[in-house]
C-alpha cells in the first residue's frame, strides 16, 4: 500500500482542460485507476442539490469500450439498439459532454467482478461518516430500501458477466491513473 501511496503522491497536476486533451487521443482499449467524487444517489435533495456526496476508487475502469458492441458480445443479441444518451453528447471514445453543464465526463465502463470501493461521505463539501448521514436525516428512502437494479442491456446480460458505466465529470475526478502515470486535477 506505501508504495501505491508513493506513485500518488508524485502525481503530475493538470487542469481539466489539459486532462481532457490526455484523454482525447485514446483510441484504443485502455484500462485506467480513478479516484473521483460524485453526488450519491440515494440522498435527499435540498434546492436542487444532493446532500451527500461520495469519494469513490475505481481500480480498472475501461475506456473506448462501445457499449452496443459488448451487449452484443455478452448476450448473442445482434439485433440489440442501444438508446440514444440522454443529457448528453458524445465527444470522443473517451469523454462525453454535458448537455446541461456542457463540461466534459470520463466515460467508463467497470465489470461488477472489478474492485470498486466508497473511500469517503461528504456532505457540503466535509467528510462525513455514515452514520453521521443517518443522524442527520440526509439519506432518501432508497438508502434504507434499496430497489434490485436490472442488468446491462436493459436487463439482457446475466449477472455474472453484468457491468456498470461511470461518467464522473473530469472536474471531480481526484486522481486518475492513466498510462502507467498517476494525474491529480485540479481547476
Amino acid at each position: 500500500m506505501s508504495n501505491v501511496m508513493e506513485f500518488i503522491d508524485k502525481a503530475v497536476k493538470v487542469t481539466v482542460s489539459q486532462l481532457a486533451d490526455i484523454l482525447r487521443p485514446i483510441t484504443k482499449s485502455t484500462v485506467c485507476h480513478v479516484i473521483y467524487i460524485v453526488d450519491d444517489s440515494r440522498s435527499k435533495t435540498v434546492k436542487g442539490e444532493r446532500q451527500v456526496q461520495k469519494m469513490v476508487d475505481c481500480k480498472n475502469v475501461y475506456l473506448n469500450h462501445d457499449y452496443r458492441k459488448k451487449i452484443i458480445t455478452l448476450t448473442g443479441d445482434t439485433n440489440f439498439q442501444a438508446e440514444e444518451l440522454k443529457g448528453k453528447t458524445r465527444e470522443c471514445g473517451t469523454l462525453l459532454r454535458s448537455d446541461v453543464t456542457n463540461e466534459l465526463m470520463l466515460d467508463g465502463k467497470i465489470l461488477k467482478s472489478e474492485t470498486t470501493e466508497i473511500l469517503a461521505y461528504l456532505h457540503k463539501g466535509e467528510f462525513i461518516s455514515e452514520a453521521e448521514a443517518i443522524a442527520k436525516e440526509l439519506w432518501t428512502p432508497s438508502y434504507y430500501n434499496p430497489k434490485p437494479k436490472n442488468t446491462m442491456g436493459r436487463g439482457t446480460v446475466d449477472p455474472e458477466n453484468d457491468f456498470g458505466i461511470i461518467n464522473p465529470y473530469l472536474k471531480r475526478i481526484h486522481k486518475i491513473k492513466l498510462l502507467g502515470q498517476w494525474y491529480e486535477v485540479s481547476e
